[in-house]
């Protein structure tokens, strides 16, 4: 191949793959976080209670949960663009039929079919960035991709209020059915990747078999369920805290969760451009330290405002900086499953986030933020613990890698989307 068509293989491998995956995990994101802004519009619209509106969190969340497992092998049976454009055009439908939803069943529906969708767009995106022939390459891609959330945290709750104002709740899924119409263009202008051969020829209930008797990946993925639980499980009430501690009105507590969308989106950039200095194992270390040490410290910040808000940001950074870094580690574990192993390190992101608010409310509910806190920093702790033993020191490198990254490199250069 000449240095030209490499060279022009490399733009197409980079800047156009990391910009389509980004929005494709944006669209994901911006879906999650954009309800919460229109909730109170939508229970007044369908004459129904905030706690039954409610529910349309769940019905998207969980379905994601659960099933990405059911999709993971999806993408290493059947290509990651061919998933990302399936999981996107069920999102996109999806979304669509929310506009339209007259009742709040209806709309719980759509919800559910849009959790569907994701839990097929995501571990298929995760595994395309993994794929990417360097280790440059893939952790600037993984970086990047992964600040789309706390990008769809920082804008999505604000344009879905504007949006909201103006126009009522609908334009919001209107504009989560644009975002994902652009990614569907977007993910299309990218080449097909070749297939591993062996992943092909695997089957379903094999792939399964194979994430679940391996006992070094199970405790990887333990690492990411105990460390969600942990930080999801005290995320969602901070508002709670903010508001009891300071004296602030629900929406200037909820404020305070800006501080996740501003602070992420520098971590994960800064994480896509360190990871392979400072390593992907050093990252998740590193994360998981500052959220045992920030729960822990919480309840003292109560004195000022500023501090609270400077623990708060601290604890955000670590987890964005450190999430790139555990996607690398089971990828990297994968060999030809990547989609598969990634698929479940989501659903075990995903459990963390279901489990760990009900065990935090409990604690919250007998000994206040004091316990919640506390109890958050063990369950953190547990999780830097299993993270000690069990992350790799080295990730590993096989020939088969090698013999796929070698069958990306020869492949004619495609068009890069504008």
């Amino acid at each position: 191949m000449s240095t030209a068509g490499a060279s022009a293989f490399g733009y197409c491998r980079s800047v156009p793959v990391t910009v389509a995956l980004t929005i494709a995990i944006f669209a994901v994101g911006v879906d999650s976080y954009i309800v919460a802004a229109v909730l109170p519009a939508i229970a007044d619209d369908l004459h129904e209670s905030i706690a039954a509106v409610g529910l349309l969190a769940s019905a998207y969340n969980l379905p994601t949960a659960i099933f990405s497992p059911v999709f993971g092998p999806l993408s290493d049976r059947r290509g990651r663009r061919a998933a990302m454009l399936l999981g996107l055009s069920i999102f996109a439908v999806a979304a669509a039929a929310c506009i339209v939803a007259p009742t709040l069943p209806l709309l719980i529906l759509a919800r559910v079919i849009n959790g569907l969708g994701a839990a097929i767009i995501m571990p298929a995106t995760f595994a395309y960035a993994a794929d990417l022939p360097s280790p440059t390459e893939r952790a600037r891609a993984m970086g990047i991709a992964v600040s789309a959330f706390p990008l769809a945290n920082l804008i999505g709750l604000p344009i879905g209020a504007f949006i909201t104002g103006f126009f009522g709740w609908k334009a919001a899924f209107a504009f989560i059915l644009l975002v994902a119409i652009v990614a569907v263009l977007l993910i299309r202008r990218l080449p097909e990747e070749p297939i591993r051969p062996e992943a092909a020829s695997t089957g379903y209930l094999a792939s399964y078999r194979t994430v679940l008797r391996d006992r070094g990946t199970l405790a990887v993925l333990s690492v990411t369920f105990f460390w969600f639980a942990a930080s999801m499980g005290l995320f969602i009430y901070l508002g709670e805290f903010f508001h009891e501690s300071f004296g602030l009105s629900t929406t200037q507590a909820g404020l305070a969760y800006l501080v996740v969308g501003v602070v992420g989106v520098f971590a994960s950039r800064l994480s896509a451009s360190m990871l392979g200095a400072v390593g992907a194992r050093r990252s998740v270390l590193l994360a998981i330290g500052l959220l045992v040490v920030c729960t822990f410290v919480l309840p003292w910040t109560v004195v000022a405002l500023p501090l609270a808000l400077g623990v708060f940001a601290i604890w955000a950074f670590g987890t964005w900086f450190g999430i790139p870094g555990q996607q690398t580690i089971v990828a990297a574990l994968a060999g030809d499953l990547r989609g598969t192993y990634l698929a479940f390190n989501g659903s075990a992101l995903n459990l963390g986030g279901v489990f760990g608010p009900i065990a935090t409310g409990q604690a919250l509910t007998f000994g206040g933020f004091d316990l919640a806190a506390r109890w958050t920093s063990l369950i953190a702790f547990v999780a830097f613990s299993i993270a000690w033993f069990a992350l790799p020191r080295r990730l590993p490198a096989t020939a088969a890698d090698g013999e796929f990254e070698a069958a990306l490199v020869s492949r004619p250069a495609a068009e890069p989307p504008v």
